[in-house]
């Protein structure tokens, strides 16, 4: 009989306290992908893109002449002033812009990028007007933004892959477009140098990055 009163006492208080949990506990979370996420999202996995040629740079010393040599999409040898052989943020911006290389810009479309070896490569980068960037990348490459009047390197805001984002790369038809990174950043308008460096563990040479301004 102490049997049967323990068990029915234990019983009762089991579904006591079940009843004190609220049935939203045990729902299933659900995960809103953000406007910007998802246009990301559909234009990695676009056709559409945009050639983006990255320039490296080296110091030209030929013993009559200092300057920079850039090379990649075509190859371009600026003679100019450079302080040491060893290459500042100052002199690659100040090569490109002789070189008349074109700056990029934040978009809806991918940019296909090719990077050859693990050289730093360069890019002029204009911000028309201020506000969050975020740069997706479809493999492990490490990106840097650079103030192209105080050389200054710009803080990352955040390099985090939020659950949103991963889940959101999965409910499109057709081959699941892939994001490895993405990068955010509070830039106010006006020049920069964008940067990417290759890493070791990455053996494409061929990218897809996708800059937008978030509206």
């Amino acid at each position: 009989m102490k049997w049967n009163q323990y068990s029915k006492a234990a019983t009762i208080a089991m579904f006591v306290c079940l009843g004190l949990f609220n049935c939203e506990d045990f729902a299933d979370e659900t995960f809103t992908l953000t406007t910007v996420d998802a246009a990301a999202i559909a234009a990695m996995g676009d056709t559409l893109e945009l050639a983006m040629p990255m320039k490296t740079a080296t110091i030209l010393k030929d013993g009559f002449n200092l300057g920079v040599i850039l090379s990649g999409g075509g190859i371009d040898t600026v003679i100019m002033n450079v302080d040491s052989l060893i290459l500042t943020t100052e002199d690659v911006v100040m090569a490109l812009t002789t070189a008349g290389v074109s700056a990029i810009v934040a978009n809806d479309t991918a940019y296909s990028v090719t990077i050859s070896d693990d050289s730093l490569t360069f890019r002029p980068f204009t911000v028309a007007s201020s506000g969050t960037y975020i740069l997706y990348l479809n493999h492990h490459v490490a990106p840097s933004i650079y103030s192209a009047t105080s050389y200054d390197k710009v803080d990352l805001v955040s390099d985090d892959m939020s659950p949103e984002l991963i889940a959101g790369l999965y409910d499109l038809p057709g081959p699941v477009p892939i994001i490895k990174g993405r990068y955010e950043y509070e830039l106010p308008a006006g020049d920069y140098l964008f940067e990417l460096a290759r890493m070791e563990a990455t053996t494409n040479n061929s990218f897809r990055a996708v800059l937008i301004r978030e509206q």
